[in-house]
């Protein structure tokens, strides 16, 4: 029982991680995500757009990234058959994920508010001056 549970945690592992390395490189290519705003002649506001589409970028990795980590902590929690050890690993990898997550959520909504007050028009930064 042990060598199968060897095996097939070694299994789900390097599923995971080619699962990761494939969905890394390959979805850009899906979404044909063009994260650099220009060719030539850059600006400020290219580089606020660039700044926003690496952000947007990031967290459409993060978001299924965090999904498959907390399935891979509810397989554990599933799994632990009573196991304190397990229950506790998979609480820990709930928690850190939902930390995680919800910093880069923050980041994300920090860097639209950013963006959307430095790209309006109507907005000019030091008014009175």
């Amino acid at each position: 029982m042990t060598n199968f549970q060897f095996s097939m945690n070694n299994s789900i592992k390097y599923f995971l991680f080619f699962t990761t390395i494939i969905s890394v490189f390959f979805v850009p290519v899906l979404v044909f995500a063009q994260i650099v705003p220009c060719t030539d002649d850059c600006g400020w506001t290219e580089l606020i757009l660039l700044s926003s589409n690496i952000l947007t970028f990031l967290i459409g990795i993060s978001i299924p990234l965090s999904a498959v980590a907390f399935a891979w902590a509810g397989f554990i929690y599933l799994t632990a058959g009573g196991n304190e050890e397990k229950i506790k690993q998979a609480h820990s990898i709930f928690w850190k994920v939902g930390v995680g997550l919800i910093l880069v959520l923050s980041a994300w909504l920090i860097v639209w508010s950013i963006t959307s007050a430095l790209l309006n028009q109507d907005y000019i930064l030091l008014k009175g001056v």
